[in-house]
């Protein structure tokens, strides 16, 4: 990377990441839906870039990938469906803080060595492993970390 590139990746005015609530109207008694707001945490920036990037340097045979809910929309209007199909989806939850990071950096690693170089793979292992070591956000004016799920005060 470049300086300049460093530069603009730099989160000039970081901020814990901070907690809001969504109330999920439509469920029985009301559950709240956490909802952590990272555009202030110091790998921000840094992680936008890493997702691009790594979108050049992994190439996936899955093309039942979906980006965003339009173009499942789209893709679903394409489809020909038979009588003898089914469709199916799930409702994931928390996916995302129960990830099991060592395991999903030597899939990734493998991932990258299959299509990259030594040099590449291991620049871009350590982005991702800076990026998810901050693991911390900030609710009621307390700092939390956590860990696989667990939030600690």
């Amino acid at each position: 990377m470049t300086k300049k590139q460093i530069k603009l990746l730099t989160q000039k005015k970081a901020l814990p990441p901070t907690h809001k609530a969504q109330l999920k109207l439509h469920k029985t008694d009301i559950p709240i839906r956490p909802v952590i707001n990272n555009r202030t945490a110091p790998a921000y920036k840094l992680a936008r870039y890493l997702t691009k990037t790594l979108d050049q340097y992994i190439l996936l045979n899955n093309y039942s990938n979906v980006t965003n809910s339009t173009n499942l929309a789209n893709d679903l209007t394409k489809l020909e469906i038979h009588e003898n199909h089914r469709m199916i989806s799930f409702d994931i939850k928390d996916l995302y803080v129960n990830l099991p990071i060592d395991e999903t950096l030597n899939i990734i690693k493998t991932k990258l060595l299959q299509n990259n170089n030594i040099q590449i793979t291991y620049q871009m292992l350590s982005l991702l492993k800076v990026i998810l070591s901050q693991n911390y956000s900030m609710f009621q004016q307390k700092i939390y970390q956590h860990a696989q799920g667990i939030s600690v005060g």
